[in-house]
């Protein structure tokens, strides 16, 4: 009898330390629970920042970024319950980017050598979107994960070229920067030109996709870890047409004219892994 109640009692107590929340020494929970939050970084710059302070190569500051299957992304996630989440991604990207080229006034009048400037302004907008559930696997601090969610692309840009020699009647071939044509010293090349571009439009492309993704997270501090994710993707992505604008000089009429060629747009649909070397991150809850 004694040899049975001192078994019921070894059972009892091995049930009851593996049904314990896993707690720091001060008592912290490892693990996210229902109604907390998480932010997550790329976790590679700080693995090569740790690894060259350990060699002699020198060591650089990391630079926080975002995982490279959502470059540039904003991700989070709010748990619903112990084990599952909701998770997000989030990219709203707009630029606006001038450079400029001095050339010869060829309209300058004086023996002098003038120089006006020819510009180039870029403007482009970026928009991703990713929304899905996260499923939990464990109960240590080694976790697994799996899931699957949807993902929205958007982007369009267009670039203005401005230049400072006008075409006319006596220059009907004018001295014109070619954007194109960086110079490796700094600049670009400029020649007479009796055709040259004014503008482009990139036709604007929606994406729309399903993503699946596994992978593991391992908590190495309360509410820390270093996770590691693979995903596979089906994207089917539309891209509207476009245009360019070229400049030149009409003799017939005496002006300059400007006709404008169609870019064509297009479509595309595909299925492949999004990150084939893997993705390294960190991820905070709270």
């Amino acid at each position: 009898m004694k040899q049975i109640t001192l078994t019921i009692a070894f059972i009892l107590s091995i049930t009851q330390l593996f049904s314990q929340e896993l707690l720091s020494k001060k008592g912290e929970k490892y693990l996210p629970e229902k109604g907390d939050w998480s932010v997550g970084i790329d976790a590679v710059p700080f693995l090569n920042y740790t690894g060259r302070l350990l060699s002699t190569a020198g060591s650089t500051s990391p630079n926080v970024s975002n995982p490279s299957a959502f470059p540039l992304a904003i991700n989070g996630k709010y748990f619903t319950a112990d084990q599952k989440c909701y998770r997000g991604r989030v990219r709203l990207a707009a630029l606006s980017n001038t450079v400029r080229n001095s050339v010869v006034d060829e309209l300058n009048s004086t023996t002098d050598t003038v120089y006006t400037q020819d510009s180039k302004k870029t403007t482009s907008a970026n928009v991703t979107l990713s929304f899905g559930v996260e499923k939990r696997k464990g109960k240590t601090r080694l976790q697994g994960l799996y899931g699957a969610e949807g993902v929205l692309l958007v982007s369009t840009g267009k670039t203005k070229i401005n230049y400072g020699n006008d075409y006319s009647s006596t220059h009907v071939s004018v001295t014109s920067t070619d954007f194109s044509a960086p110079i490796p010293s700094g600049g670009y090349t400029s020649s007479s030109s009796l055709t040259r571009i004014t503008e482009t439009k990139q036709g604007t492309s929606f994406g729309i996709g399903a993503r699946g993704f596994i992978g593991a997270e391992y908590f190495i501090l309360p509410k820390f870890s270093i996770a590691a994710e693979l995903g596979i993707t089906l994207m089917y992505t539309t891209t509207n047409d476009g245009y360019s604008a070229q400049q030149s000089w009409d003799i017939g009429s005496s002006s300059s004219k400007s006709k404008r060629l169609i870019n064509g747009g297009g479509s595309s649909l595909g299925i492949d892994t999004d990150n084939n070397g893997g993705q390294l991150s960190i991820n905070f809850y709270f």
